[in-house]
C-alpha cells in the first residue's frame, strides 16, 4: 500500500513543485525526488521530520506545520499530496482552503486515505474525521477542482471470494472485539506488534523506499455516491482556472 501511492504521486509530479503533507520520516521521498523540480517534505511531528532529516540531509527540505495553516505564499507549488493523514486535521475545511491557495493554477491534489464506507472499517485512535468519496469529492469541487476517484485493494478479490468473506469476516470480528474492549493499541509500536500477531510475517520498510521494493496495485476508477469495495481511496483533484 505504501509503495502503490508513491508510485501513483510520481505520475503527478514530473518537473513539478510537489509538498508532501502529514510526510513523516520521509520514506517516499526518493521515489518522488526522482522527478520532481522541488520537494519538501512537511509534518506536524517534529521526531518524524528528525528521522527524516537523519537519512535525507540537505537532500530534502523539511518543514514542521500545520496542514490548516500552511507557511507558504500563494501558488508556491504544483501538486500537493497527503497520505494517510487528513483525518488527524483539527481543521481539515480550513486545510482545504490553504492547500488551494498554494496551489499554483492547474495545480492538483492528490489524498490517499483508508475507505471509512468498508465494512471492515476501524478508526485510528487519535483520528478526528476520515472522509468519504463523497466527502471528498464536495470538499474539493466546492473549491473549483475537477474530481477524479479510484479505489486500491479490493475488499472481496475476484477469486475465491468466499475465502476472502470468511477471513476477512475473522480479521473484522477480532478488530472490533479489540475496539470494544479498548484494547487497540494507541502508538505506532503498540499497533505494529498486533499486526505481527494477527499477520504474522511482515516486511520491514526501508528509511527509503526504492523503485521496485513491491508491485504497484492497479487503481479502479470509481463513481458517485457510496463506496465499499476498496479499502484505499485515491482522490485527484485538479485545480480549475
Amino acid at each position: 500500500m505504501l509503495y502503490t501511492r508513491y508510485v501513483a504521486a510520481s505520475d503527478l509530479t514530473s518537473n513539478k513543485r510537489v509538498l508532501e503533507l502529514g510526510c513523516g520520516a520521509g520514506q517516499g521521498f526518493g521515489l518522488l525526488s526522482a522527478s520532481a523540480k522541488l520537494l519538501v517534505g512537511g509534518d506536524y511531528s517534529r521526531a518524524l521530520l528528525s528521522s527524516a532529516s537523519s537519512h535525507y540531509g540537505a537532500r530534502v527540505p523539511l518543514v514542521c506545520l500545520s496542514a490548516d495553516a500552511l507557511p507558504f505564499k500563494p501558488a508556491s507549488f504544483d501538486v500537493v499530496l497527503c497520505f494517510e493523514a487528513s483525518y488527524y486535521v483539527a481543521d481539515m475545511e480550513r486545510a482545504f482552503d490553504d492547500i488551494a491557495r498554494v496551489l499554483a493554477p492547474n495545480g492538483s491534489v492528490l489524498f490517499v486515505n483508508a475507505n471509512p464506507e468498508r465494512a471492515d472499517f476501524i478508526e485510528s485512535p487519535h483520528s478526528v474525521h476520515y472522509h468519504s468519496a463523497s466527502e471528498f469529492r464536495t470538499a474539493l469541487s466546492r473549491r473549483g477542482f475537477r474530481v477524479e476517484v479510484t479505489g486500491a485493494f479490493p475488499t472481496e478479490p475476484a477469486s475465491d471470494k468466499m475465502q476472502a468473506r470468511v477471513t476477512g469476516g475473522l480479521f473484522s470480528l477480532a478488530r472490533r472485539a479489540l475496539e470494544a474492549f479498548g484494547l487497540v493499541p494507541t502508538t505506532l509500536r503498540g499497533r505494529a506488534r498486533l499486526k505481527r500477531i494477527m499477520y504474522r510475517k511482515m516486511t520491514k520498510v526501508p528509511a527509503e523506499l526504492s523503485p521496485g521494493f513491491s508491485e504497484a496495485a492497479p487503481l479502479t476508477p470509481l463513481g458517485v455516491g457510496p463506496q465499499s469495495g476498496y479499502k484505499v481511496l485515491y482522490v485527484h483533484g485538479l485545480r480549475q482556472e
